[in-house]
């Protein structure tokens, strides 16, 4: 939890304390996947090798290093719940995550999310450019959505690339829809203790909204998404409406 408790220290005095982390890494069949790109193109390189033992054997590494990481910076997202907020995003070399206070939280808005693997599809965008707010890849199986701040606010200032990342608000009351995974834990295990966070923070109505709300297993129909997912407006399989 090295990197997770460097990036937390800086709010510290925003958020509190870390109580629990929720790591979204790639699965075996991810880590499988890159292992194999690597062997084939290294292999490849073997057609013409190099006319130095050096030579033949740099293109592997070179790959190694390349395929290394990525995986490093596919591996860093997580959802890290403190005692007044929680940290969206990833933790890897170089890259902060959002801050989101409690009270930048519409109640009523967080909902535990199985299936998640279809969150992208049910809400429209499967296919379409990432988002800064929605942390989902094709490995997440679960995780939690909410509707709160924008990213450039949840950024404090910073200024970077991922701008071009921030989505417009979409919620039904003109905010914005966030989505973090929450890896091989169940989503339960988010929603419990970020209702213990908020309920201790002085925020038990939305403590109380995210435990009735529990965990809802995602069909993929964008027809189900304003109905599965709190906030969330009609979507028809074009888009939003």
């Amino acid at each position: 939890m090295g990197a997770e408790m460097r990036r937390a220290r800086r709010h510290r005095e925003e958020l509190g304390e870390v109580i629990d982390v929720f790591a979204d890494r790639p699965g075996p069949k991810t880590v499988t996947a890159f292992v194999l790109g690597w062997v084939l193109f290294t292999a490849l390189t073997f057609i013409n090798p190099g006319e130095t033992p050096m030579l033949a054997v740099a293109p592997g590494i070179i790959f190694a290093v390349m395929f290394g990481l990525i995986l490093l910076y596919l591996s860093g997202e997580r959802l890290i719940v403190c005692e007044r907020g929680i940290l969206v995003g990833s933790t890897a070399p170089g890259i902060r995550p959002y801050a989101i206070p409690y009270q930048q939280i519409t109640p009523g808005s967080i909902a535990g999310v199985a299936g998640a693997n279809r969150y992208l599809k049910e809400v429209g965008l499967q296919g379409q450019i990432a988002q800064s707010t929605l942390r989902a890849s094709w490995w997440t199986k679960s995780g939690v959505h909410f509707v709160a701040c924008s990213a450039e606010d949840a950024r404090r200032g910073r200024r970077r690339f991922t701008l071009a990342l921030d989505p417009i608000p979409r919620s039904i009351d003109g905010r914005w829809i966030w989505f973090a995974g929450t890896g091989r834990q169940p989503a339960k295990s988010a929603i419990d203790a970020i209702a213990r966070t908020a309920s201790a923070a002085g925020y038990p109505q939305l403590a109380e909204a995210a435990v009735a709300r529990g965990v809802v297993e995602l069909t993929g129909n964008p027809e189900d998404a304003a109905n599965q997912l709190p906030g969330h407006p009609p979507v028809r399989s074009g888009g939003v409406r």
